[in-house]
């Protein structure tokens, strides 16, 4: 094995090269991994509420584990870091208001770790723990504000954001941070080191949001692109990598430069402690068209693609920065645009002969969210999914987004509480 350089957006990465042996088999000695998003973030999945007391927030994550062994999986991808704060201790980003109830605020628990206890958890139930983080969101898209000014004052009075105002800007109502400042990549290296340090975790696992989708705006009916507002035009000024460097090739080259800088925090980190945490990312499920780019996936060029909004995930694949990915595959096997089986096709070429694995996201959510569509109207469909992904020789597995559709109880369709039904005989 040998590192030869690579030019990606003017940044001088590297890219590994020479023969990978790709590991099918989860920690616990599964062949195929069978996961679940828990989103913390507004409260979708866990806890019911911020600042519960310590024996309601156990008694309600022993019950997401209850509901995980009835459905066989062995994987919990667990969102410890939803809006730029914490569900642990931390020196880096503030306690979350999902976890205390106010942001910045420590839980009244004495010195209970509450993810160590998670971890620790999940572990005894034979379950790999991805530690899951959003890179650049710092606030809730439920509850926009009209100013950065104003987001930046609901913010805990210590919060990084409010010491750094350049490191931030404002689109669509909310706050993110700014992936064209080198500081914002030091943050988040130094969030997955603190983590890597002081937890057990087995991967540490990024979402989709990198910089934000587009939005269609109430009063025009106009979709506002990020490309046509530029809220980042003056960090591009100052921090292009060069006078020629267009700000579309910049923007892709700070993801890239991300992403490569967490793939060498957690392979130092391993090669110091003898350790084998992974690094996994979840894009948006289509890389691009083969309208859009020459090796595409045979997807109509109306859908969106991830190449579109800088994130180049084929790019991560080749130069072996990730040890999965796990694209959001959220269509049926009848979509227009997107269909299944053929993204799914497409994704399981992309990962022949690389060190990367391949897990698919699966849309259980659709049951409630596409009610009116006659795919998700179908209980069979996901059981098909699963079915259709499993003989495809480079899938080593599959995650739900999200852990709330896996509770019956939790849903008034008719389709998904018979298709959970379904799951049970199949998992």
């Amino acid at each position: 094995m040998k590192l030869i350089k690579n030019e990606a957006g003017s940044v001088n990465m590297y890219r590994y090269v020479g023969n990978f042996f790709k590991a099918r088999f989860t920690k616990y000695g599964d062949s195929e991994l069978r996961g679940v998003w828990v989103t913390t973030v507004r409260n979708n999945d866990f806890p019911s509420k911020g600042g519960l007391e310590l024996a309601q927030f156990q008694q309600e994550f022993q019950a997401i584990l209850g509901i995980c062994k009835a459905f066989k999986l062995n994987a919990l991808f667990f969102q410890v870091r939803p809006e730029g704060d914490a569900f642990y201790p931390s020196g880096v980003n503030p306690w979350s208001e999902y976890l205390t109830g106010e942001q910045g605020v420590k839980p009244n628990w004495g010195d209970f770790d509450p993810l160590t206890w998670i971890i620790a958890e999940t572990h005894k139930a034979k379950m790999e723990f991805h530690a899951w983080l959003n890179p650049y969101r710092l606030t809730p898209s439920n509850k926009k504000g009209t100013t950065k000014e104003e987001l930046l004052g609901r913010l805990s009075p210590d919060h990084y954001a409010r010491r750094h105002l350049d490191w931030v800007y404002f689109f669509n109502g909310e706050l993110f941070l700014n992936p064209g400042v080198p500081a914002v990549t030091q943050l988040m290296v130094s969030t997955v080191d603190e983590i890597l340090q002081n937890y057990d975790v087995d991967a540490i696992h990024l979402d989709d949001f990198f910089y934000p989708y587009s939005y269609k705006d109430k009063s025009s009916g106009k979709l506002i692109k990020f490309a046509e507002v530029n809220p980042d035009y003056d960090s591009y000024l100052t921090y292009r990598h060069d006078l020629n460097q267009d700000i579309h090739t910049w923007r892709e080259a700070n993801i890239n430069h991300m992403v490569y800088s967490l793939h060498e925090t957690v392979q130092h980190y391993n090669r110091i402690h003898h350790t084998q945490v992974e690094f996994g990312i979840s894009p948006f499920g289509i890389w691009a068209s083969v309208d859009e780019a020459p090796g595409g996936s045979a997807t109509s060029s109306a859908q969106l693609s991830s190449l579109s909004e800088y994130v180049n995930s084929k790019l991560w694949i080749d130069n072996g920065w990730i040890d999965y990915i796990l694209p959001q595959v959220y269509w049926s096997f009848n979509d227009e645009l997107s269909p299944f089986a053929a993204v799914c096709d497409w994704w399981n070429g992309v990962v022949a002969g690389s060190r990367t694995k391949l897990y698919i996201g699966l849309g259980l959510y659709l049951y409630e969210e596409d009610a009116s569509n006659p795919s998700w109207q179908n209980p069979q469909e996901i059981i098909d999914q699963i079915n259709y992904i499993r003989q495809l020789p480079n899938v080593s597995g599959y995650v739900f987004f999200t852990y709330h559709n896996l509770v019956a109880e939790r849903t008034q369709s008719q389709a998904l509480k018979q298709a959970l039904v379904k799951l049970k005989g199949v998992m």
